[in-house]
């Protein structure tokens, strides 16, 4: 890996200019502590093309950076020479609302897509924590869902094309503008969660939805944990058909069911979830407008505020219920739950200051139990440097060693980060 900028700043500066190339202040980019040497901000997909080509040559580790919003994701990296900022990649390509698809930079941040997304009121819903400033393709290549995910899919299922430049610059392309666009491999999933370790993401093709003529959310508390999850699973196995059912306990317990649709629908979803949760001793509120939005931002952002520790375990849906009970039984005061039950996340907060082994231990033993697995999204530095965030060990590991081999032979797109260092 590089060992002074000096002999490097210069060739990106001639390719992107001089404005655009740092090697001051950097510290604003650090990964776990390890600060780049340098910060380059390329203008289009030739110039990343041009970039890693160089950065290649060079022997230099880069760490590519999007909206920033997730980069606490990962392993602490082996190296980190040059990171490259992809903000300036923020062009909206193609919307083709007739087919409901959409080709965005994977600069543009969500926030921008939504703008312009309603202008044709359609949109895409991905909603992954700080979504407002994360971008299209660090969204895409953490692979973080949201709350809606068991209604529209997650990010795997959504993106249906993809432009990639190669850590030796060669760019690549996947998929299309067509959402039945079956040919061979589907390559965009190998990309989708990739955490940028196979090449840098600058293009993407999304599938898009109308926006619903109605929505509402119906939040349910008054009650014990107990009695949500069985009005939550009550609502999952009925013909109802909400976009999202989510359990909060921070420290009240509180269930909220979005419903989207035509009025008619909605209504029919009110009126049943209402019967159901009154006769289980519930009190029922019905959320619409900013007070519905700022309920789910907030299950959105659950563990991403301040320095909290955020933990994802992922289980079948079934196992949500008795994974919950579990952890009742042993999180600290001051943790928090949020359960997406119709999806089988179930995300844990705790105080940074106050780690607990006995947590992090139960958190293994249920992954292992349910056939799930644990993300440790959020967790400091020192808590990395025992365990892969990433908890067990993916079953294809050497298929994914044998890939990192074939696009990176070098190993300089964001070494060591993703799963067993990779």
């Amino acid at each position: 890996m590089i060992a002074d900028p000096a002999a490097l700043a210069p060739r990106l500066e001639a390719l992107v200019g001089s404005a655009r190339v740092t090697t001051t202040s950097v510290a604003r980019w650090a990964v776990d502590g390890v600060a780049p040497k340098l910060a380059v901000r390329p203008a289009d997909a030739e110039q990343v093309s041009a970039v890693l080509r160089i950065c290649g040559e060079a022997g230099a580790a880069v760490i590519p950076w999007g909206g920033g919003t997730a980069i606490e994701i990962g392993n602490v990296p082996k190296a980190a020479d040059v990171v490259l900022l992809t903000d300036r990649l923020s062009r909206l390509v193609d919307h083709d609302h007739s087919n409901l698809t959409v080709t965005a930079q994977a600069g543009i941040t969500l926030e921008a897509l939504g703008r312009a997304l309603a202008e044709q009121r359609q949109f895409l819903p991905l909603e992954p924590p700080r979504a407002e400033a994360a971008s299209a393709g660090g969204t895409a290549a953490v692979n973080l869902n949201g709350p809606r995910r068991m209604f529209y899919g997650g990010v795997r299922d959504l993106v249906i094309g993809i432009r990639v430049i190669q850590p030796d610059g060669t760019p690549i392309k996947w998929g299309g503008k067509t959402v039945k666009n079956v040919a061979g491999y589907d390559m965009c999933k190998l990309f989708v969660g990739s955490l940028g370790t196979l090449g840098i993401i600058t293009e993407l093709t999304f599938k898009v939805f109308p926006v619903p003529e109605v929505a509402r959310t119906i939040a349910i508390g008054g009650a014990g944990v107990d009695v949500l999850v069985s009005i939550a699973m009550t609502v999952l196995a009925s013909p109802l058909a909400p976009v999202a059912v989510t359990l909060q306990c921070m420290p009240t317990a509180m269930l909220l069911v979005r419903v989207e649709g035509i009025e008619a629908a909605v209504a029919r979803h009110e009126r049943d979830v209402t019967t159901w949760a009154a006769a289980a001793g519930a009190v029922v509120q019905t959320l619409e407008g900013e007070a519905e939005a700022g309920a789910w931002r907030s299950m959105r952002d659950f563990g991403w505020d301040g320095n909290a520790i955020a933990v994802r375990l992922s289980t079948p849906a079934a196992a949500v219920p008795a994974v919950l009970e579990r952890l009742r039984g042993i999180l600290p005061a001051g943790a928090g739950l949020a359960a997406h039950l119709g999806s089988g996340v179930t995300w844990v907060r705790l105080d940074a200051a106050t780690p607990s082994a006995e947590v992090f231990t139960a958190l293994k033993d249920l992954a292992v139990r349910h056939h799930g697995h644990l993300l440790y999204a959020r967790v400091p530095r020192g808590l990395k440097s025992d365990t892969d965030v990433w908890f067990p060990a993916a079953g294809g590991l050497d298929v994914m060693r044998a890939l990192k081999r074939a696009f990176d032979p070098r190993g300089t797109m964001n070494p060591g980060r993703f799963v067993a260092a990779l």
